[in-house]
């Protein structure tokens, strides 16, 4: 309960502080299964910078696709949270 009410609040503050310039999308494959791979150019006081999430369940996780194995594991650890409810 406490994570959600934090990602509520955390999305208030980006919104407040920051704007999505651009946004694209494409998609990574974890042992078979599609996932939505989500990058954002966001521009705020401390200038432009890009965030990657992948999302599982409906919730993003941050990751790098230039990181080898990244995106992979950010699937992982968010298939890994729903197991456990």
């Amino acid at each position: 309960m406490t994570a959600k009410i934090m990602l509520t609040l955390g999305a208030f503050t980006l919104a407040a502080c920051a704007t999505v310039v651009s946004e694209t999308s494409g998609t990574v494959s974890v042992n078979g299964e599609i996932y939505e791979l989500r990058t954002r150019v966001i521009e705020g006081a401390g200038g432009t910078f890009e965030q990657t999430d992948v999302i599982v369940g409906n919730l993003p996780f941050t990751c790098r696709p230039d990181s080898p194995g990244d995106c992979e594991a950010a699937v992982r650890y968010g298939k890994d949270r729903f197991d456990d409810r």
